[in-house]
């Protein structure tokens, strides 16, 4: 057996732990100048006992071009203690963007004004702190040191306690390092090795089409070109070594004790912090980790409350309760360069967020609007389409990126707050809004872009909504779901070769997991059923109409067909991968003459392209296709 030092266990947990967004993948194995905010005060009717985002007061905020949530109690007192969220990073935030903003609202609840930050260079954040020398590290530090200053002055706070996850909290714990208002932190699976993560990030490098550059350079993962000095910081880091400076209290809450952490701890106790080991429950669950496709329930935080509650009581003395409502400023606007962009909530009861982003020359009448592919929200790999909006109105085009309904920061219908909806819930409503909210603007004519199951939802949308003049569709993986039976198990399985089952069927720990009921089989087997007798089905009806024995239109046949007669332009736009190009393939053949049929659609197989333009060459790839694509439109 092989015994592991400090640091490769806890890389080993990294290696372990379900990494993968639930994102875009239908199981492939892809994976602001001082801030002006504004308070939306009377968004909708709040029903008794409604929790998380159903209260008011979550305001988009913008502070030295970093994008952030400001969420305030409900009476907006000033009071001595307030709460900074530094989340994780790649696939780490993108998993826990929901659950993190359901803390942030609860510990407003509690009373705690409370930021949720986006660093320099991820989400909708401007990129320019990270293009300096000193690279992403040191802009990450400051953005956390200039955002705890604004949320001082803004809540009259006193002291700080800042709330960091994974690699968030690495970044915490250096900046409480360097002051002396931070009284306490709050930990979720904390990294304490830079050294460690600098390994996870050339593995996930490895994995997911970056680029590791020889020894002494950067690293390409994700959205990030980390540079020498950026890698040479973070492996610098080691919170073991780390001076806790002001801080008096730290809570860790981890699935896991690892060697590292546990050193970490005791070196903290020793220099006189009290330390609180939190229990990790089945609540916070989905904070690493959740099913691709199937509704979520985002945790309740009791525990994590009950500790904030109990170790940094609130002032509420008559000092405290004198001081009058903070004063807000108005609404975020962001300015990369070359562009503008301004926060919308749109949608029933203002439940719906986007951002629009317009040329610096002003709105075009022509919109792309830019929807969630898989359930991600802007982080992470799916930061593409905010890099896509800049890249659009740098060449003139104005666009939203906007979530759907129970995703990102949209929220789901009344009673539904705190779960993230389901990947292939009907979004033709959503997209409905969005083109409605966009009409007040000024905007006429509509393209809708999505990825995977986003491509899914505009194809959808497009066939009851008449203004979508254009579709831009990369990966779409299917133009119906299966009638019946559970549709999640069927596109789980449906990549999968004979080959991967028989290695299955000739594995000792398959049969071991089979056996101790880790594996729904009865729903596998349901599954594999469906999937043979739909392939046989598309394969004998593609058959028959090669040989004019069919002459029915099959759905995606017959729904392009009536987007053609209504001049709808569409392009798919496809990696090479086998199974990105499967369906289509089934329904339109691959043949240089495939959509002759139908004008106005056309396909391209971009060779560098992978299946949620994880890599920094696909990303460029398809959006050249695209922006050529929306060229001939004008």
């Amino acid at each position: 057996m092989r015994t592991f030092s400090g640091e490769d266990t806890e890389h080993s947990n990294y290696r372990n732990r379900k990494f993968a967004s639930n994102s875009c993948r239908l199981g492939y194995s892809a994976l602001g100048d001082k801030s002006i905010c504004r308070r939306f005060r009377g968004w909708w009717d709040t029903p008794e006992g409604a929790r998380g985002l159903y209260r008011e007061g979550m305001t988009p905020i913008a502070v030295n071009d970093c994008f952030g949530w400001l969420h305030t109690p409900v009476d907006a007192r000033r009071n001595d203690v307030a709460v900074l969220i530094c989340p994780g990073l790649l696939g780490d935030e993108l998993v826990a963007y929901c659950a993190l903003r359901v803390l942030a609202d609860e510990l407003a609840g509690a009373g705690y004004w409370t930021v949720r930050l986006q660093y320099p260079g991820t989400g909708d954040s401007c990129d320019r702190a990270i293009e300096r020398p000193d690279g992403h590290w040191a802009a990450w530090q400051e953005s956390i040191g200039t955002t705890a200053d604004w949320l001082k002055s803004v809540s009259g706070a006193r002291k700080l306690l800042i709330c960091g996850m994974r690699a968030g909290a690495m970044l915490a714990t250096l900046s409480a390092s360097h002051r002396n208002d931070i009284d306490g932190l709050l930990l979720f699976e904390p990294t304490v090795s830079g050294r460690s993560y600098a390994r996870e990030l050339m593995l996930d490098a490895e994995l997911h089409g970056g680029r590791v550059l020889p020894s002494g350079g950067g690293i390409e993962v994700g959205e990030f070109n980390f540079s020498a000095t950026t890698i040479a910081q973070i492996t610098g880091t080691d919170l073991r070594r780390t001076t806790m400076g002001a801080t008096r209290k730290v809570a860790v809450f981890s699935r896991a004790g690892t060697r590292p952490v546990d050193e970490c701890l005791e070196s903290w106790r020793q220099a006189g912090v009290e330390v609180t080991v939190g229990g990790w429950s089945s609540d916070l669950d989905s904070l690493v980790g959740h099913p691709t496709f199937d509704a979520v329930k985002l945790p309740t935080f009791r525990d994590v409350i009950a500790w904030v509650t109990t170790a940094f009581p609130l002032a509420r003395d008559a000092t405290a309760a004198a001081h009058p409502q903070s004063a807000l400023p108005a609404e975020a606007t962001l300015r990369p360069g070359g562009c503008i962009e301004t926060t919308l909530r749109f949608g029933s009861g203002q439940r719906l967020f986007g951002i629009v982003c317009n040329p610096e020359t002003g709105p075009s009448r022509h919109v792309v609007i830019i929807v969630n592919g898989g359930r991600d929200p802007r982080y992470g790999a799916a930061r593409q389409g905010v890099e896509f909006a800049r890249r659009l109105a740098r060449s003139g085009l104005s666009s939203l990126r906007a979530d759907f309904a129970g995703l990102g920061d949209s929220l789901g219908p009344p009673g539904t707050e705190n779960i993230i909806s389901h990947a292939f819930t009907d979004r033709s409503a959503d997209i409905r809004a969005m083109i409605e909210a966009l009409e007040k603007r000024g905007f006429r004519k509509f393209t809708v872009q999505g990825i995977c199951s986003g491509a899914y939802h505009a194809f959808h949308a497009a066939l009851v909504e008449r203004r979508i003049g254009a579709l831009m569709l990369v990966n779409q993986p299917l133009f119906s779901l299966p009638q019946r039976p559970d549709e999640i198990t069927y596109l789980h399985h449906r990549q999968r070769t004979p080959l991967f089952y028989f290695r299955k069927v000739s594995s000792l720990q398959s049969w071991r997991t089979l056996l101790e009921g880790r594996v729904d089989i009865g729903r596998t087997l349901h599954s594999l059923w469906v999937r043979g007798l739909r392939s046989a089905r598309l394969g004998s009806r593609r058959i028959g109409r090669a040989l004019g024995l069919i002459r029915k239109l099959s759905f995606a046949q017959s729904s392009l067909s009536e987007l053609c007669e209504r001049r709808v332009e569409t392009l798919f736009l496809f990696s090479p991968a086998k199974v990105d190009l499967e369906m289509f393939r089934r329904e339109f053949t691959l043949e240089p003459d495939a959509l002759t049929r139908y004008p106005g659609a056309e396909i391209r197989i971009v060779p560098r392209m992978d299946h949620a333009l994880i890599s920094s060459e696909s990303r460029h790839d398809a959006q050249v296709e695209m922006i050529g694509f929306l060229s001939r439109q004008r």
